[in-house]
């Protein structure tokens, strides 16, 4: 395939990735009134990891082998034990919106971490395209807010503290990500680094494991949530993401492509929540288009 077209091919996975976990936003606060944050990951996570073994056993890829299972305990411990279950429990602890702010930040740790670990240039095209879309998501995410519930100051900030936990541990699972698929398919990648999370997690949901069984048995509502979080968020959205970084040329440039997330959960909300859209949202969101313009744009040169 011609390199243009891979990157290209590459950016528009991270965008469906980012896309899909804005709606996560959405299901995700559904279920954590039924359920805790830490055993909804681990649901989710089950699910996934049962989905990943039957793509195994079918295709049966090669397993990673001496130093290679390093890397995967980093992107397991920095994507699937630390960074989901601090994205679950800042929102459960502020809001949906709030939780859409502060984790657009990834990007800016993601172009850090490049520049310092994977030795990419850091442009002046990146910084400007991601402070443009980050103005774009902070007018959104300012319209949420002026309407989000109370909170105590010090649950709040546990749950900003939490939110900005998840967006640098997600920094360094999609640096992770990009070494081990130098040798490694995307697919084997995400699977395995999402049965590791899942087995590190797992003790954790033993004590209570029969008593949250029997109450998402017994919610059809819940069931749905856990399902599509498992098989769409975790299974396809992380799929996705790892193929993404796997394609594009720059995980510095392809970085903006996260900011698809809180765009996708204000259309969301908008439909399915029926929030009211404002002149504020529509301003943020063109802002963000414009970001994603300027970094798309930026990557194609540079492959070229």
């Amino acid at each position: 395939m011609n390199p243009s077209k891979h990157n290209a091919w590459g950016l528009f996975n991270l965008g469906a990735a980012a896309t899909i976990w804005g709606s996560t936003f959405v299901v995700s606060r559904c279920a954590l009134a039924s359920v805790s944050f830490l055993h909804l990951v681990i649901l989710r996570f089950a699910c996934s990891t049962a989905l990943f073994m039957v793509l195994f056993l079918v295709q049966r890829p090669r397993l990673p082998h001496g130093r290679e299972w390093w890397l995967y305990l980093g992107s397991a411990t920095s994507g699937y034990v630390l960074s989901i279950p601090f994205q679950f429990l800042g929102t459960s602890l502020t809001s949906a919106h709030i939780g859409s702010i502060v984790t657009c930040a990834t990007p800016l740790a993601m172009v850090v971490l490049a520049g310092l670990f994977l030795y990419e240039r850091i442009r002046v095209r990146d910084i400007c395209a991601i402070v443009i879309a980050l103005a774009g998501v902070t007018l959104i995410s300012l319209e949420g807010l002026s309407h989000s519930p109370g909170a105590s100051p010090l649950r709040w900030l546990e749950g900003i503290a939490a939110l900005v936990a998840a967006a640098v541990t997600w920094a360094f699972y999609s640096l992770f990500l990009r070494l081990i698929t130098r040798k490694q398919s995307s697919l084997t990648a995400t699977g395995i680094s999402n049965g590791l999370g899942f087995f590190i997690l797992l003790p954790l949901f033993i004590p209570r494991g029969g008593n949250v069984i029997a109450t998402v048995a017994t919610h059809p509502v819940l069931v749905t949530a856990i399902a599509y979080l498992a098989v769409i968020s975790t299974f396809l959205g992380f799929y996705l993401w790892t193929l993404g970084l796997e394609q594009v040329t720059s995980v510095s440039a392809s970085s903006l492509m996260f900011f698809c997330q809180p765009l996708a959960g204000t259309v969301l909300g908008m439909l399915v929540l029926h929030e009211h859209v404002t002149a504020q949202t529509i301003i943020g969101s063109g802002l963000i288009l414009t970001g994603l313009l300027v970094s798309m744009n930026g990557s194609h040169m540079n492959t070229l």
